[in-house]
């Protein structure tokens, strides 16, 4: 179970969200939506646990992440949560390989069978060997999936996932982070403001982000 009690953020002294209650069941699906400037990216670092909010906790099978050192919240991610970000974070001059490798390494995972499977799932298993740079922008979010499904985690976070797609790739990465979620028994929790990804999937909540709750 995922609760998150009385989540508030203020920067610089000023309000950005506050009042947030969710929970969410096993193998569940919540989408949080709303305008650009509402916070949903900050409220997605704050659930993940890479950014502490102002007031609330967050927890996942009753641990609070908060409460955890640092370095352990580091550790509780990687082996619990998979996040893909709107912005790939992956290393550029790294191959396809190598950023699953490091990703891996995180959560001491060497299984070279793992990274063939899930890039031959992605549709990536023929660049491999090729540095992050040559790839496209539909095949680097491709690869952001796979990295974030790497230790098989049961709480998926995607951030704007579609934002840089067009229809065709929007459709392919949409359900393949679904695929990779019911092949993992993962909870999906997915932050948009893109209007086509609720076509394809059937989310269990919405939180519209900026109305009032």
């Amino acid at each position: 179970m995922f609760i998150c009690d009385d989540i508030s953020f203020d920067i610089d002294g000023q309000n950005l969200f506050s009042n947030i209650n969710l929970n969410l069941k096993p193998q569940k699906d919540l989408l949080i939506t709303g305008p650009s400037g509402v916070g949903k990216t900050t409220l997605l670092s704050i659930l993940c646990g890479i950014q502490k909010p102002t007031t609330g906790k967050v927890t996942y099978n009753n641990i609070n992440i908060y409460d955890l050192a640092e370095n352990k919240v580091d550790d509780f991610r990687g082996k619990n949560l998979g996040v893909v970000f709107q912005n790939f974070n992956l290393i550029n001059s790294f191959t396809v390989k190598q950023n699953l490798e490091i990703a891996a390494s995180a959560i001491g995972t060497k299984n070279s069978n793992l990274f063939f499977d899930l890039l031959d799932r992605v549709g990536l298993a023929d660049k491999s060997h090729l540095k992050v740079s040559n790839l496209s922008i539909g095949e680097k979010q491709r690869l952001a999936v796979a990295r974030a499904f790497i230790g098989e985690p049961k709480w998926i976070f995607c951030d704007e996932p579609t934002s840089s797609l067009d229809d065709k790739n929007a459709n392919i990465i949409i359900n393949l982070i679904k695929e990779e979620s019911l092949r993992c028994k993962a909870s999906l929790i997915l932050i948009t403001h893109d209007n086509r990804i609720q076509s394809l999937i059937n989310f269990s909540k919405i939180l519209r982000l900026g109305e009032e709750l």
